[in-house]
């Protein structure tokens, strides 16, 4: 897409807003005194072009949030003491909204099952935290990783209630390669899911390999509504429980 280019002025005071139309495929060149000094473009992927498609993308993704209320059995899920010595990037959840700021443009961002359970059911607590998460991925301001087995989980509740649909719904969003980077639960993954087991003994078989996927994808941080990873000392962690 051809733009015209802008002032070095121009576009400092506009960064944000170039930064989200750079991820949504658009290039800038950046002047002084009239002469080209350098060139804001997008990296990695091939997103959407049209910004009208890419907006219909973004809120595709963000109407899943309160979209599962329900499926889960609450009394299956996992309310948070986090860990006073949980070496985190982030601190665990406080009083005050998760910032973005703390992870830079183009970082992977690994869910769990537990976080993306906690923000399909809107669950108490955890919007604040998860909402901008989501946005940022949505928008390609980074990129979600998820596991084949945090999948599982995100399917297995409304397919627990009958909801084709909705699993059908959940399985295209979060297969979408622009916004999500889909590991499967290989034997390599198992492999190395077991070794962590083996330092970290109060992760069972799901959360051991949600853990291990973070860990094989470079992503910066894992965010989890489950206790056990919010105690792990193994990867940054964002802990997105409900104290």
């Amino acid at each position: 897409m051809s733009t015209p280019p802008l002032g070095v002025e121009e576009a400092r005071r506009r960064l944000p807003e170039l930064l989200e139309r750079a991820a949504a495929g658009e290039a800038f060149v950046i002047q002084r005194h009239k002469k080209p000094m350098a060139a804001l473009v997008p990296i990695g992927g091939q997103p959407s072009s049209d910004p009208h498609k890419r907006q219909r993308q973004i809120q595709s993704l963000m109407t899943l949030q309160g979209s599962g209320r329900n499926c889960w059995d609450p009394n299956q899920r996992h309310p948070a003491r986090p860990a006073p010595a949980t070496p985190a990037l982030v601190q665990p959840i406080g009083t005050e909204p998760f910032s973005p700021s703390h992870l830079k443009h183009g970082s992977r961002i690994a869910l769990d099952g537990s976080a993306l359970v906690a923000f399909l059911a809107d669950a108490k607590g955890t919007g604040k935290y998860l909402t901008p998460l989501m946005q940022g991925i949505a928008q390609g301001t980074w990129q979600g990783v998820i596991s084949s087995v945090s999948l599982a989980r995100v399917l297995e509740g409304p397919l627990a209630r009958g909801d084709e649909l909705l699993a059908q719904r959940y399985a295209i969003a979060f297969a979408n390669p622009e916004h999500w980077l889909q590991v499967p639960a290989d034997g390599a993954m198992v492999l190395a899911a077991t070794r962590l087991q083996r330092q970290e003994p109060q992760l069972d078989d799901t959360r051991a390999i949600e853990l291990a996927t973070a860990i094989a994808t470079d992503a910066t941080v894992l965010v989890t509504d489950h206790p056990a990873l919010a105690q792990t000392g193994q990867h940054p962690v964002l802990s997105a429980l409900r104290i």
